[in-house]
């Protein structure tokens, strides 16, 4: 790898530790400020659908954009105008206003997610692209192992206004990063098409469409574990979560991701992406059976390590798997449509989750993202398969 990717791929990590931290520290707190402004969890839900309304739309059109301008721009961007919005929330208290927030939040980080994700793609070696992935994200994750501790502790004692102008704060450390990188070329200028007989540049393959379906569904859980989780924690007779007590949930979920992210990058280089992922979200809707059934703080702490590790391992199989499928310089519109499939996926996950929630109780909403999370891991057998390359001549 030359110096100048080097480099480049050190201060995209560094743009992506401070957007992960920042993120975090509101992540424990945010549905919880939203649901004491007096909200529904069927308002909470639609609340949701609004925000994937903004991935839905601009997605698509990043994926396109980022192959076509310099993605550090994208970047810079979607920092500032993200900061913007972090600082807004705490004067919202209407569902038009938290609905107007999310809409813009995911339109301007749909910029930053296309544009990373693409530009980390190409940074990468090809070689041992697994176990350097895992370690770059073990850093990446050091970010957001404090910040839910920091985010519920900061609620629960100062207040919810807080861990907002932290998140504000953090943003200016991304965006020197972002603005020191020197890998960011220049768009080429597209040749004369020539059709490919080899079909190695086919983007619409076989195993491209599987990971879309299996990512699709898997928006269940991160909606879930996002939007209502949090509410479930603090509101079920079973548990009674304090936000310093979610904080820490998903502070031991983060932890454990962390440390376990360079493990994942080798295993994966080493049995392939199909087995973890179909057994990690297999496992995680087991999990969420314990959750349904038991009860305690403890138990709670525990099963956050659990899940931590292969909620990293289903995320980090199936993004090591679209990368290995994706045609060369293509990497933005790969990421694109990619996102696009859990922008469907929450789109119509969120308003159900609620929907469930509110008229058949929360354990109900519970065992439904079970249930689909084990399905899912069934499909992903059939689904997540390799490219087949053709051979010439």
């Amino acid at each position: 790898m030359g110096e100048e990717k080097l480099s480049s791929l050190r201060l995209l990590l560094v743009v992506q530790l401070s957007q992960n931290f920042r993120s975090g520290v509101i992540s424990p707190i945010l549905s919880l400020f939203i649901r004491r402004q007096g909200l529904t969890i069927t308002q909470i839900g639609l609340l949701g659908t609004a925000g994937m309304l903004g991935w839905l739309f601009f997605e698509p059109l990043s994926g396109v954009v980022a192959d076509r301008v310099r993605k550090k721009y994208m970047i810079v961007f979607a920092i500032i105008s993200s900061t913007i919005v972090y600082a807004a929330y705490p004067f919202a208290g209407g569902i038009w206003q938290f609905a107007l927030l999310a809409f813009s939040m995911s339109s301007v980080l749909s910029a930053f997610a296309i544009s990373v994700k693409a530009m980390t793609a190409e940074l990468l070696p090809v070689k041992e692209r697994g176990k350097t992935y895992g370690r770059y994200l073990s850093v990446i994750s050091m970010g957001g192992m404090i910040a839910p501790f920091l985010g519920g502790f900061l609620a629960a004692t100062v207040g919810y206004t807080i861990p907002f102008c932290v998140s504000v704060g953090i943003g200016i450390v991304g965006l020197t990063a972002v603005l020191m990188m020197k890998h960011d070329p220049r768009p080429v200028v597209e040749e004369p098409k020539v059709e490919d007989t080899s079909g190695t540049n086919r983007l619409m393959t076989g195993p491209f469409i599987g990971i879309l379906a299996v990512r699709m569904l898997f928006m269940f859980n991160l909606l879930f574990h996002e939007h209502f989780l949090p509410i479930y924690l603090n509101e079920s007779p079973n548990f009674r979560a304090s936000e310093a007590d979610i904080g820490a949930y998903m502070g031991v979920a983060r932890i454990t991701s962390a440390l376990s992210q360079a493990f994942l990058g080798s295993l994966i280089d080493r049995v392939g992406s199909r087995r973890v992922v179909a057994s990690s979200v297999g496992l995680i809707g087991f999990s969420y059976l314990g959750m349904a059934y038991l009860g305690g703080m403890p138990f709670v702490y525990a099963l956050g390590a659990f899940q931590g590790v292969f909620q990293e391992a289903a995320d980090m199989g199936m993004m090591m798997h679209l990368m290995g499928i994706m045609p060369e310089g293509r990497t933005g519109m790969v990421m694109g449509i990619y996102f696009e499939s859990e922008n469907i996926g929450g789109m119509a996950a969120s308003p159900l989750l609620g929907i469930v929630y509110d008229g058949f109780g929360p354990v109900s909403s519970v065992l439904s993202v079970a249930a689909i999370l084990v399905f899912n891991a069934a499909l992903s057998v059939f689904l997540v398969k390799e490219r087949r390359s053709s051979k010439i001549g």
